[in-house]
């Protein structure tokens, strides 16, 4: 469609060059005839001669017209513009939508489509740096929340879905202990047997399934959620495609992970000789791939109308049925596939998280899969022997427990160390390095850095003696982290407190620690200040001095209360 017809204007100059001969002749046969024997001939035309010349120039005009811009249907179509109309789609069903639109084009004059197969964060990058598809078919509609609007020309708005394909838990049939049933997404992660998953920057299928484990759930995680999280987010693949290939290589060891229905129909349809995946959705509902049609804001015109064209075509009982064949459901969920004989059941469709609560969900998932650089300001101040409002335990005590509970579920590529701080500790200074910053698994002689800081902590109790030199602490402890600054971490301070600022030295106030900070807080390397208060902290403080470095305070009175906000300021880090 864009071969002969492409150029418009040398299709004219093609056909009045085929009528040349004749015109050429007859051109000639007119001047000899007046330069021959009837040349001293001066009489004019008769005049229907030259009315009968006039209606054959005005044929041969209207004519030549017809040929060159509507008589040949390949000619009609290449007014369309020389190019292709360039379709990136998901992998996953660039071939079913391929043979579609082929069809398409059969029916609509105005179309040449040509279909990359294209990652959908992949697609979403390249449309952020300006190179742009004409129409872009992602596995989801979420993947426009990684479209940045200062630098995307228009509005891209998800249009009608084309297929769908639920979010499911892929399990092998052969696999020791396999659920056949599981009750929720969010049950999954938090806490029912184990689970794999792909990274969600980049994998649809485990980018819906967290979206789904957060629906209804509080903000706040608890501690074993936290854990597992952490956990996950660690270990994770870095694409279903992987977690594919493992499951092959070994079907009976390999641990459950989410799968569209599609992407499980379609590996047991290509691996027929092997154990077979099901395809199991969460009693309480899941989340669907689907395959939005997005057209690219700047397309208009007959473009414009040719794209629009192709999406109603798309809708037809064929199409239809051939994206089923390859595994999807039709746009509205009822037609599916049929997987390991059987045939694809209903499913309750989740109603999903807002725009906002997605970009929250993805940032919370990337803070947990990067590696914390913390130093622990513990508070060391004589009232740490006091009673906590847990009945047998001293605020030590619980302190004490959260450190080592922390020490446990942090990971190996953590860089932890720990200062304490009461009142002149070191010198004049209220505050003394017992750990420095390493990472976790390096080793000190004999131990790792994660043995050497349990037993530290195991010992720290001897320290506590002085009064509460926390501003001056705090402010010293920023210094240090912002001086050693790595980029490849997340840097923060976690101060636990038990009282409020008492220097018998002077020091700091409250205003003058706050600008301080605001001062030297650079955004291009930021160190948070998360803190963590019980007894008689002071928590208006604690709040401000958090919020002027875009850190997160909590009160916390028990071992369980402060276990979970030590972890909650891990997620919040």
């Amino acid at each position: 469609m864009s071969g002969e017809g492409a150029d418009r204007p040398g299709r004219r100059h093609d056909l009045w060059d085929e009528d040349t001969p004749a015109a050429s002749s007859g051109g000639a046969a007119t001047t000899r005839t007046r330069g021959g024997r009837h040349g001293s001939d001066r009489r004019g035309w008769p005049w229907w001669v030259i009315l009968l010349a006039i209606l054959l120039v005005l044929l041969l005009c209207l004519g030549g017209s017809f040929l060159a811009f509507g008589g040949d249907d390949d000619d009609e179509a290449s007014s369309c513009g020389e190019d292709p109309i360039l379709v990136a789609a998901a992998p996953e069903i660039s071939d079913a939508l391929d043979t579609a639109l082929q069809e398409v084009e059969k029916k609509q004059d105005c179309a040449d489509f040509e279909v990359s197969s294209t990652d959908s964060a992949q697609a979403a990058k390249s449309i952020n740096e300006g190179r742009a598809p004409d129409v872009w078919v992602p596995s989801s509609s979420t993947w426009i929340d990684a479209l940045d609007e200062d630098k995307t020309k228009g509005t891209w708005v998800p249009g009608h879905s084309i297929a769908t394909s639920p979010v499911t838990l892929a399990v092998g049939s052969e696999a020791k202990d396999a659920p056949s049933e599981v009750s929720s997404w969010g049950t999954l992660l938090r806490e029912q047997g184990t689970l794999r998953m792909a990274n969600p920057d980049g994998d649809t299928a485990s980018r819906l399934a967290f979206h789904a484990s957060r629906i209804g759930e509080p903000d706040q995680i608890g501690l074993e959620t936290g854990k597992r999280l952490i956990f996950l987010s660690r270990f994770a693949a870095p694409s279903v495609e992987k977690l594919l290939a493992d499951y092959e290589g070994d079907p009976r060891s390999t641990d459950p992970f989410p799968a569209s229905e599609q992407q499980v129909a379609e590996w047991n349809r290509k691996h027929e000789k092997a154990p077979p995946l099901h395809a199991v959705v969460p009693e309480k509902g899941t989340l669907s791939l689907d395959y939005p049609w997005i057209t690219n804001p700047e397309l208009e015109g007959e473009l414009g109308d040719a794209v629009d064209s192709a999406r109603t075509e798309l809708g037809s009982l064929e199409v239809r049925q051939a994206l089923t064949k390859a595994g999807f459901r039709t746009s509205d969920g009822k037609e599916g596939p049929t997987i390991d004989g059987q045939e694809a059941d209903g499913f309750e469709e989740l109603e999903p998280l807002s725009r906002s609560e997605r970009v929250d969900a993805v940032e919370q998932w990337d803070t947990l899969r990067t590696d914390m650089r913390m130093l622990a300001l513990v508070d060391v101040s004589g009232s740490m022997r006091w009673d906590s409002p847990t009945p047998g335990m001293s605020r030590w005590d619980v302190t004490q427990g959260s450190l080592e509970e922390g020490l446990k579920i942090l990971p190996d590529g953590s860089q932890v160390g720990a200062w304490v701080f009461s009142s002149e500790r070191d010198g004049k200074k209220d505050y003394e390095s017992i750990a420095k910053v390493a990472r976790l698994d390096s080793r000190q002689g004999s131990q790792t850095h994660r043995e050497e800081m349990a037993d530290i902590v195991a010992d720290a109790e001897e320290l506590i003696g002085g009064d509460t030199g926390l501003y001056d602490s705090i402010w010293a402890s920023y210094q240090k982290m912002a001086e050693d600054y790595d980029p490849d971490y997340v840097n923060s301070v976690v101060v636990f407190t038990d009282g409020e600022n008492d220097d018998p030295t002077g020091g700091l106030s409250l205003k003058q620690l706050l600008k301080k900070l605001d001062e030297a807080y650079d955004s291009k390397k930021p160190v948070r200040v998360v803190t963590i208060g019980m007894g008689e902290a002071d928590p208006d403080a604690l709040q401000k001095i958090s919020d002027e470095t875009g850190g997160t305070s909590y009160i916390a009175e028990t071992p369980d209360d402060i276990q979970r906000v030590f972890v909650q300021a891990l997620l919040a880090r």
